[in-house]
């Protein structure tokens, strides 16, 4: 079970980052890539790891199995699967007033010219962010402290291995945000991403599952 839940957490990882990284050229369409949008998104992120540790850590103590861990991460993998369904309707619902005109648009011969002035995006796009990536993020949260529990469950060594699958968790994060930016953007888009990472999930979520499943019939 060690070795599952290593992997386990080294994809989770890698997948949160990949998130991360895609989600920034999903908003960045809409509201640009000014420094308050990598803000909002970092923001949401760390937000969202913060309060699913929390949770993810109240749960692994009630009874604890791999069974829940993989419900979770499946969930997660859904969620990111959704977003490309509806991420564009969201964005352009908490979008305020309209886009700047059109060359066309820009006035009738003899008549001034009007300067666009864009509208303040920095709420809007922390309130997006929030509805698009606070659910899957809050979800990824909660693997590791789940996954730790379910790693030092009855070991003496509980600091070298909660620190060991932290480790493997921020690799594969790393790995994530690498891979991502230098290659997955190019080669697969941003929503095919998504879909990939959700997929991923949802696949780890299953194996974990089955690997429940097979444990308990041995012990029975």
């Amino acid at each position: 079970m060690r070795t599952t839940l290593l992997v386990t957490v080294f994809l989770a990882g890698a997948s949160l980052m990949s998130l991360e990284m895609a989600g920034f050229r999903l908003v960045e369409p809409v509201y640009g890539s000014d420094i308050s949008v990598w803000g909002s998104l970092i923001s949401v992120f760390l937000g969202g790891l913060a309060v699913g540790a929390i949770g993810g850590g109240w749960l692994a103590d009630r009874s604890p199995r791999l069974l829940k861990l993989g419900a979770i991460l499946a969930l997660g993998g859904a969620v990111t699967i959704a977003l490309r369904f509806y991420a564009d309707g969201l964005m352009d619902l908490m979008y305020p007033g309209q886009g700047a005109p059109l060359p066309a648009e820009w006035g009738s011969p003899g008549q001034a010219l009007q300067v666009y002035v864009p509208p303040d995006l920095k709420w809007p796009t922390l309130a997006a962010s929030l509805l698009l990536f606070g659910p899957p993020t809050l979800l990824l949260g909660m693997v590791s402290p789940y996954a730790a529990r379910l790693f030092v469950y009855g070991m003496p060594n509980m600091g070298a291995d909660v620190g060991r699958l932290y480790g493997i968790s921020t690799i594969g994060s790393i790995l994530g945000t690498l891979i991502t930016a230098f290659y997955l953007i190019a080669w697969m888009g941003t929503r095919s991403l998504l879909t990939a990472n959700g997929i991923l999930l949802i696949a780890l979520g299953a194996a974990l599952v089955l690997a429940d499943v097979v444990a308990k019939r041995r012990r029975t």
